[in-house]
């Protein structure tokens, strides 16, 4: 009697723990399950970007020496507008200077005559 009194305690303990240990384990599982779940969404997201990128930058690679072509064709206006707008600079304060002195003798001669009314 004394044997099955042990047995069953050590029965009872055994469950008891198995019980625990599954009361654990379940939750643990979904937990990290999910989170599997949710890292493999990630990745495959990531990976879907990286190859976007890729591709994207490929084709800006494979631009580049037809952009460059273009800059070379464009360069040699580009300066000769750069030079016609300075000398279009110099033009027009040469211009306004020789509005400035006119408008003096304008004035001037306006002064002259004024004086000579009176």
């Amino acid at each position: 009697m004394k044997q099955r009194q042990w047995f069953a305690g050590l029965f009872t303990v055994v469950m008891l723990a198995c019980v625990v240990f599954l009361a654990w384990y379940i939750p643990a599982v979904s937990d990290r399950a999910f989170r599997l779940e949710d890292i493999k969404k990630s990745l495959e997201t990531s990976q879907g970007r990286e190859r976007k990128q890729q591709f994207e930058y490929d084709k800006v690679v494979a631009e580049i020496p037809e952009i460059q072509a273009e800059l070379d064709l464009i360069r040699p206006q580009t300066e000769a507008a750069q030079q016609e707008a300075a000398a279009l600079k110099a033009e027009k304060k040469k211009l306004r200077s020789e509005k400035k002195d006119l408008q003096k003798q304008l004035d001037n001669a306006a002064g002259q005559e004024g004086s000579a009314d009176e």
